[in-house]
């Protein structure tokens, strides 16, 4: 009889671990919302028409709606010149900025849960940098890519869940960031609604500011980006 009754432990190859499939999964949930939303395209008229601003859950129905269609990866934008349309300057500000956040804390929960461990153990040279930096400025470094024209805030509400940026940064920076856009496109869809020429231009001029100014923003932070790369970094023993 055979004293040594043990079998040796396999370790499974990274891509079957669980951090791995769960990583997968939040991939493949991203890449459908987007094809979703694609097809779907939601737009103006279609939400309005979802909206009615005599009903009396108007606002809850804003608020939630804006949150689940975030998480949906609606552009925000849309969101609030809608909100402008339905509920005024002030109102569509607020509640569209409510719904927002709570769909980026939503998204941001989602990414954490299902991806944070895979990138912690994983995340490598370049990449890995990167995400250093952007822990590093924690809000900041959030409130810089909410007003990046070319950083889809859907998206990026995922990807900071996979990262070591925590919940409290993350949610200020993106109140910070996200405000002065929501406030321009509110602000065009309620001059629209009342037929405000002079509104609409100086929204117009709102929006246009802050695109140049975020496109300058992503040249600035593009050229500090982090260059050297972990390859040439001792191998851990």
């Amino acid at each position: 009889m055979r004293s040594d009754l043990t079998t040796p432990t396999s370790h499974k190859p990274w891509w079957r671990t669980g951090a791995a499939l769960r990583f997968g999964l939040l991939a493949l949930l991203v890449a459908t919302l987007s094809a979703v939303i694609i097809i779907v395209h939601p737009n103006k008229a279609s939400l309005i028409h979802a909206i009615g601003p005599n009903h009396p859950m108007a606002p809850f129905i804003a608020v939630a709606g804006s949150a689940v269609l975030t998480t949906a990866l609606a552009p925000r934008t849309l969101l609030a010149g809608v909100g402008g349309v339905l509920f005024g300057f002030v109102g569509g500000a607020v509640y569209i900025m409510v719904g927002v956040t709570l769909g980026a804390l939503i998204a941001h929960s989602i990414g954490r849960l299902l991806g944070r461990d895979f990138m912690a153990r994983h995340l490598s040279g370049r990449f890995l940098a990167m995400e250093q930096a952007v822990a590093k400025r924690g809000m900041l470094a959030i409130v810089i890519s909410r007003m990046i024209p070319v950083v889809p805030f859907g998206i990026a509400n995922y990807v900071f869940g996979t990262t070591s940026v925590r919940t409290r940064p993350f949610l200020a920076g993106t109140v910070l960031g996200a405000l002065p856009a929501t406030l321009a496109y509110s602000a065009l869809g309620a001059a629209t609604a009342r037929g405000d020429a002079m509104g609409m231009s100086i929204a117009g001029v709102m929006i246009a500011t802050l695109g140049i100014g975020g496109s300058i923003g992503s040249f600035l932070l593009w050229r500090r980006r982090p260059r050297k790369s972990c390859a040439g970094a001792p191998a851990a023993a």
